[in-house]
């Protein structure tokens, strides 16, 4: 399953086997055919589950994921920051949010109150963490692209400064002038 953020929800094409009735009606036996389905979990809420066979409104809706589907590249996994891995979380937290479909510190810091609250005590709290969190993780990023930009353009400098002096006569010194010609 994969994190929609800008939805709120997690994600997941699949395919699956269903009964074609004319074809089974047709050979006598039960013919099974391949067709895409689709997974929506609500992160927060671990009985709001929606599986269905993918329809064109499922493509629209998530057109990234569907491509992804269509080429085989489906089936990445979570993507985002994982839950065990930001230590602001013990191991309990970490098992009752991933069986509320909590898997990122994305999907925590997105939860809406409703979902919040549906996952316990202490939630609310996680989630304002987990929003500084991502806000100083975004910080820290500006903060290390600035300075790989300012070690780039020193070099730059520093090579231009060097090209400029190769190019340039040497002053002289004092002393007399030279004589004219």
């Amino acid at each position: 399953m994969e994190f929609v953020p800008d939805q709120g929800v997690n994600v997941e094409f699949y395919r699956d086997s269903v009964e074609s009735q004319y074809q089974s009606l047709q050979a006598g036996h039960p013919v099974y055919v391949e067709k895409p389905f689709i997974r929506i979990a609500i992160p927060g809420s671990q009985n709001t589950i929606i599986e269905t066979r993918a329809d064109e409104t499922h493509q629209k809706r998530f057109p990234d994921l569907w491509r992804r589907f269509q080429q085989g590249q489906s089936g990445e996994g979570i993507t985002g920051w994982k839950l065990e891995e930001w230590p602001q979380v013990n191991t309990a937290q970490v098992k009752t949010l991933k069986y509320m479909n909590v898997h990122t510190v994305e999907m925590l810091a997105g939860l809406s109150d409703t979902a919040a609250q549906s996952v316990g005590m202490g939630v609310t709290e996680l989630r304002a963490k987990a929003k500084a969190a991502l806000a100083a993780a975004a910080g820290t990023a500006g903060i290390e692209a600035q300075a790989v930009t300012t070690k780039r353009l020193e070099d730059e400098i520093a090579a231009l400064r060097a090209q400029l002096s190769a190019s340039v006569e040497p002053a002289r010194g004092p002393g007399r002038p030279r004589k004219a010609e």
